[in-house]
C-alpha cells in the first residue's frame, strides 16, 4: 500500500539463521545509516576523506532525492536496527505522447549487502521489493548496469540484455555515449 509520500507501508520479513531482517522503503531517518553503507561499499576510495563530511553531503542529497520522488531506496534492516543492505531506484520520466501522458522507466543502482550478511537472500529480497515498487508506479522497464560478478544475480531475477528487451518491430537497441 502506498502512503501519501509514495512509500510502501508494508514490509517484508526474512528470517535466516536466527536473525530477522526487515526489507522496507527508506525514510529520511535512514540517511546516516545509508551513508555508512555507501562508505563501506566504497571503502577503498576513502583514503584521506572524511566520513563526517561525506555523511553531511549524503544526507542532504538523500533528503532531496526522497522528497523529489524520483528516487526510491529499499533497505534491509537487521533486528538490531542497523541497516545491512540497500538498493536504489532512480525513476526517469519520458516525454509524453498522445494517449500516454505518464510514462516512466527506472535505473536500478548501488545494490549493496554488507559482507557479513551476504548469502542469506537479502539482495534478492531488496531487488524484489524495488521491482514491486516499480510495478506499483507503472514503470515501463528497469535497467541495471551490473558489475561482472553480479550479472548472473540480475539474470536470475529476469533481467536480460537491453538489446533483447527492446527488440520490437521498429525498435533499435539503445545507444549510449560515455562522457
Amino acid at each position: 500500500m502506498l502512503t501519501q509520500f509514495g512509500r510502501l507501508s508494508s514490509v517484508v520479513m526474512l528470517i535466516h539463521s536466527e536473525i530477522k531482517y526487515t526489507v522496507r522503503e527508506a525514510a529520511k531517518e535512514d540517511a546516516v545509516e545509508l551513508a555508512r553503507l555507501r562508505w563501506e561499499f566504497h571503502i577503498e576510495d576513502q583514503a584521506g576523506r572524511s566520513l563526517s563530511e561525506f555523511v553531511y553531503h549524503f544526507e542532504a542529497w538523500l533528503l532531496e532525492a526522497l522528497k523529489s520522488r524520483r528516487w526510491v531506496v529499499a533497505v534491509a534492516e537487521s533486528e538490531t536496527g542497523s541497516l545491512c543492505g540497500c538498493v536504489y531506484l532512480q525513476c526517469i520520466d519520458k516525454v509524453p505522447i498522445p494517449g500516454e501522458i505518464q510514462r516512466s522507466w527506472s535505473y536500478v543502482t548501488n545494490s549493496y549487502v554488507a559482507s557479513h550478511h551476504r548469502g542469506r537472500g537479502l539482495g534478492r529480497e531488496l531487488l524484489d521489493f524495488i521491482v514491486d515498487v516499480a510495478c506499483g508506479r507503472g514503470l515501463e522497464f528497469l535497467i541495471v548496469g551490473p558489475g561482472k560478478e553480479s550479472v548472473s544475480f540480475y539474470q536470475r531475477a529476469g533481467f536480460r540484455p537491453v538489446s533483447e528487451a527492446h527488440a520490437g518491430n521498429n525498435d533499435e537497441p539503445p545507444l549510449d555515449l560515455v562522457l
